[in-house]
Order: C-alpha cells, then sequence, then structure tokens
C-alpha cells in the first residue's frame, strides 16, 4: 500500500508464523518480482524478543539488510517456534537468491518504521501492519 514516506506492508494469516512469513513476502514484493526464483542459500534468524511486534521488526530488519548488505532477496520463508532448552525462541529461515536474478518492480526498502507498527491476533486472525520507509 503507498504511503506517505514510503509504503505500509499489511498482511494476515491464521496463526503468527504464517503471518509472519506472509509479511515478509509482501514486504520483498514491494520492490521485487521473485517470480518462480528457486533460492541457492538461506540465513536463518533466531529471535527471542519479548514481544511480537519486536519479532517482527526483527525480521522486516533482516530481509532488509540482507538485500542492502548482502544482495540477496528473500524468496521463501518458513518459521518455527523453538522448544525444550530454547522455549520461547523462534526460528525464522530466509531462503534466499541474489539481487540480480530478479526483476526490480518498485524501490528497495530502507528501514521499517517503529510508529504504528502492529502485529497481533484480532478476531481469531493474526495481522501484521508496518510503515517501510523507501
Amino acid at each position: 500500500m503507498p504511503h506517505i514516506a514510503g509504503i505500509a506492508v499489511e498482511a494476515w494469516a491464521d496463526t503468527r508464523e504464517e503471518c509472519l512469513a506472509e509479511a515478509v513476502q509482501a514486504l520483498v514484493e514491494n520492490f521485487a518480482d521473485v517470480g518462480d526464483a528457486v533460492p541457492d542459500d538461506s540465513i536463518v534468524i533466531v529471535s527471542a524478543e519479548e514481544t511480537d511486534e519486536a519479532l517482527l521488526l526483527d525480521v522486516l530488519d533482516e530481509a532488509i539488510y540482507q538485500v542492502e548488505a548482502c544482495r540477496r532477496v528473500a524468496v521463501d520463508v518458513s518459521v518455527d517456534e523453538r522448544t525444550k532448552a530454547t522455549a520461547g525462541q523462534v526460528e525464522v529461515r530466509l531462503a534466499t537468491v541474489p539481487v540480480a536474478t530478479v526483476d526490480r518492480v518498485g524501490p528497495v526498502p530502507k528501514a521499517v518504521a517503529v510508529r504504528h507498527l502492529r502485529f497481533g491476533k484480532t478476531d481469531g486472525v493474526w495481522q501484521a501492519h508496518v510503515n517501510v520507509d523507501v
């Protein structure tokens, strides 16, 4: 969605994990058409953030960092809650391809704005909303 300083990314799903993955994919879709790109690498983020909003911010920040610093774009996302000794942690895997292998369709995001960031369950559905500077 257009936003005064960039874009607003919204996502929703039945579970927190699915919504987090949808938010990353929505972020990427604003600047890249990944088509049928087949990932050739991945990055794993292990987060123990205390709030759902902090988790969303952590993951989206990493997706942006991968584009800016590593020249990689996330084309697939998987999220798993960790158990036993690492209870409370979330493991997010961003499967990536080189930026040069996807078509650019918009400006690359620069940062996620903390203001107006929302991530939580409303009326039985997980919803995410974040403003992104481009």
